[in-house]
């Protein structure tokens, strides 16, 4: 398990997944092949702990990914909370089954842009967000770790 902020295997080519897990939906994005951008995939309905570990691992092998990340909810001014470390303990259940690297990524606000995004765009009312933030949250870690250019 490695942190935020860490460049990670940018060398193991495939695409990186990221997941946004939150007490009922699971969102889930995807990059390029070239890892430029992200991409909104799904928002599933999760009931417990068990269907989100048996979704992701599904989509990791069904996708060919080389690598997750999972958002990281801190509180605003960055410190840990009882949610954040609910879902450190999921990732490294997940982690211990999907048989790829696996990173954190801040996801403060991820939702929130998210949901302006869907606004801005007038999407139907009861539209998910999960897979956008999901998006936010890849895209945030592709700008930072991931170099046009770079060793795929």
């Amino acid at each position: 398990m490695h942190k935020s902020g860490l460049s990670l295997d940018n060398h193991i080519p495939g695409r990186i997944m990221a997941i946004d897990i939150g007490d009922k939906w699971l969102g889930v994005a995807l990059s390029d092949p070239l890892r430029i951008t992200a991409t909104p995939w799904s928002s599933i309905r999760c009931e417990n702990e068990e269907e989100i570990i048996s979704t992701v691992c599904e989509f990791a092998k069904t996708n060919k990914i080389a690598m997750l990340v999972a958002g990281l909810p801190r509180s605003m001014d960055g410190s840990s909370g009882q949610q954040e470390k609910k879902v450190r303990q999921m990732v490294e259940n997940i982690a211990g089954k999907v048989g790829v690297p696996v990173v954190y990524q801040d996801e403060r606000l991820s939702t929130s842009q998210a949901r302006d995004i869907l606004e801005s765009k007038k999407a139907k009312p009861g539209t998910r967000d999960d897979a956008l933030a999901a998006a936010i949250i890849l895209q945030e870690y592709l700008n930072a770790n991931c170099k046009p250019g770079g060793p795929y």
